[in-house]
């Protein structure tokens, strides 16, 4: 019995966060239930009830002092504001990619985003790296650059979202603070700006939920639990595995958005497209691959 508990406990953070990716994965189908909904009030209503999800998380789990930790100076709470602002942007741009059919944009900018973060951490943060993740850098800049000059426009959604996300990393690395207790404090920042616009809009005449169908009432609610979950659960799951293992998973999600963009949503994808993501493959599997390709080679060498 302790031997399957054992195995059930190991095997519980690998399931939960391919659980975290699968959401993020087919986030555009959920987004796409919103057509009815601005965009504004979208994000005005995944950050309150976040909010709402979040603090009882953060009591729960005792970690009420380290939130307050979050506001003790005007340096954390810049920062923590720096970082509130980003996610949001983050999270808007990829509501409206949904909402203007630039899912495959959007995917190329999530594909990049991790590499882009070595790169980041090479040349702002010195930290030491390896050629081959330099190498993969350039790689996937030139595929982004074969698009853009095919399309004849530079790939805005992909850029921002890489951005927007490479820089909130960027931040929390400089904070140093716990998952749950950091976006806890990110949202609590936000929340009093998003009531008093939604407030607004309310005495302008747009009704808080904006329509009195019950779907949509239940769909902005939701927004609170599609946010706060997969992030409780990240902050489960990533410190009980391995780094070598979170870098395969995290190329799930945009594999799952890229998915659906064109085989539900119908979105173009040219051989521009192919060869512009192949370049971003190779630099992917650069970067995931050559530490196992050393390690298989160290083991033969033994052998």
């Amino acid at each position: 019995m302790n031997h399957r508990t054992d195995a059930l406990d190991q095997k519980l953070p690998l399931m939960s966060v391919l659980l975290v990716y699968t959401i993020w994965g087919v986030q555009p189908l959920y987004w796409r239930l919103f057509h009815q909904v601005p965009l504004t009030h979208i994000l005005a209503h995944r950050i309150i009830w976040s909010v709402a999800l979040l603090i009882p998380a953060v009591l729960l789990t005792h970690r009420r002092r380290q939130l307050a930790a979050m506001f003790t100076s005007l340096r954390k709470i810049g920062l923590t504001a720096l970082c509130a602002i980003m996610i949001a942007a983050n999270w808007m741009l990829n509501i409206y990619a949904v909402s203007t059919r630039q899912v495959v944009e959007a995917s190329m900018g999530q594909y990049i985003t991790p590499i882009l973060v070595i790169f980041l951490g090479v040349f702002i943060l010195k930290e030491k790296t390896q050629l081959h993740k330099i190498i993969a850098t350039l790689i996937a800049a030139t595929g982004v650059g074969i698009l853009t000059m095919h399309v004849g426009k530079v790939p805005v959604i992909a850029l921002l979202l890489i951005l927007s996300f490479t820089t909130y990393t960027f931040l929390k690395k400089v904070i140093k603070v716990d998952p749950i207790v950091g976006i806890a404090a990110e949202m609590l920042v936000l929340s009093p700006f998003m009531v008093v616009f939604l407030a607004f809009k309310q005495v302008s005449g747009t009704p808080l939920f904006i329509t009195g169908n019950p779907e949509t009432v239940w769909l902005l609610l939701s927004t609170g639990l599609f946010t706060s979950i997969p992030l409780l659960l990240f902050a489960y799951a990533v410190p009980q595995l391995r780094l070598s293992n979170l870098g395969f998973i995290q190329y799930y999600a945009p594999s799952i958005n890229l998915l659906i963009a064109i085989f539900i949503f119908g979105e173009t994808f040219t051989s521009v497209h192919f060869a512009s993501f192949g370049l971003i493959w190779a630099a992917i599997a650069i970067v995931l691959f050559n530490p196992l390709g050393k390690r298989m080679y160290a083991r033969n060498r033994r052998v």
